[in-house]
Order: C-alpha cells, then structure tokens, then sequence
C-alpha cells in the first residue's frame, strides 16, 4: 500500500471503517467497524486492499505501527520506509502544481 493521500479506499467505505492513524499516517482498516463489502478493494488502483475470507473482513497494509516488518525482512532492500517529507515530495506536488494551473491556463 503506498498509503495515499487521497485514499480512494477510505472515501469509498460506506461504513467509515478506514480511518487515518494521525502518528504513522497510515490508512487502517477498523476491523471492528469492517463489514467486508469490498467497496475499498474496487475503489484502490493498485489493488493492495484485500478480502480476506476467513474473516470476512479487508485487510491492508497498516506500516506495522510505523516499522513495517517487510521493509526489516526484505534481503535485498528492496523495500524501503522512508520518511515522505525526506524525499523532497512537498517539492514535486509545489512543482507538479505549477504545470497544472500553468496548462489550465493556457
């Protein structure tokens, strides 16, 4: 899951049951609240929201409380958890906003 800012799987749940954990900034699933309609499933474009019929419920990656556990296990270091704000990707939006309203404009 690369836990979007605009969480197409929180927006598309009837029932609320993806909610923002404010200290990882993960998309969780509330189990609890979950009713397994799959809505959030449809709704992700990367397909990382997945059902789980043993409980009936979806389930999602929710980084692991903040150390995600396959990031520690990859062998090859592949996987990577890194801060969003130390890749400069505030930069890229401003940018990427700029050419959008620039070709709006025009």
């Amino acid at each position: 899951c690369t836990q979007c800012d605009e969480a197409w799987c929180l927006h598309a749940c009837p029932v609320e049951a993806i909610k923002l954990d404010a200290a990882t900034g993960a998309k969780v699933v509330l189990e609890d609240v979950c009713v397994g309609c799959k809505v959030c499933t449809i709704a992700c474009p990367f397909g990382t929201v997945n059902y789980v019929a043993d409980t009936g419920k979806v389930q999602k990656c929710d980084l692991c409380g903040g150390e995600p556990a396959c990031a520690e296990a990859c062998p090859t270091g592949a996987i990577t958890y890194i801060d969003a704000s130390w890749t400069g990707l505030s930069r890229m939006q401003q940018w990427a906003d700029k050419l959008g309203n620039q070709n709006a404009a025009a």
